[in-house]
């Protein structure tokens, strides 16, 4: 019985550490989304001349999970009559719990509502320049922390588990 016990601290610790390095690892993932999500809605509100609710919809028919629930509930949102910049802000408000972003990479995301919808195309299109950059920068970052962080978690989960069995013992 002693030896289950045992076994199952070791686990449970294990798979606490192998969760949390999981996603670590989905941040620089969800970053590169964000770019792609960027661009596609950038080329849409420049080259496309698509009205925000529907530029909305074609990123979110081209982008993958969480992202593409972000800009679902943001096209709703525009559809029901919000202004874009309040739909953005709010949006994050109720999606970023879906998402292993940090609280800095919220905020410059956030700056992309500042502009939308009450500027020319070519202003939107530098706000989202700008931003794409900014979040280019943050996944190199994180690409390189995140590597660093989930091994120290794989590890120190089992690690913890160990040491709880040996006071445990």
């Amino acid at each position: 019985m002693l030896l289950i016990g045992c076994v199952a601290l070791i686990a449970g610790c294990g798979s606490l550490g192998l969760w949390l390095a999981h996603r670590i690892k989905l941040r620089p993932v969800e970053l590169r989304g964000c770019l792609m999500a960027l661009a596609l809605l950038d080329t849409e509100i420049v080259w496309g001349a698509t009205p925000l609710p529907e530029a909305f919809g074609i990123v979110k028919e081209r982008t993958d999970r969480p992202w593409q629930g972000y800009f679902a509930e943001l096209q709703e949102r525009l559809q029901r009559g919000e202004s874009a910049s309040i739909a953005w802000k709010e949006t994050i408000l109720t999606q970023k719990n879906n998402f292993c972003l940090k609280e800095e990479d919220w905020q410059v995301i956030g700056d992309v509502g500042k502009g939308l919808g009450r500027s020319d195309s070519r202003e939107q299109h530098k706000q989202l320049e700008l931003v794409q950059r900014q979040i280019a920068l943050m996944k190199d970052q994180a690409g390189l922390w995140s590597d660093k962080q989930a091994k120290m978690w794989s590890y120190l989960g089992f690690l913890c588990g160990i040491a709880g069995v040996l006071i445990l013992i």
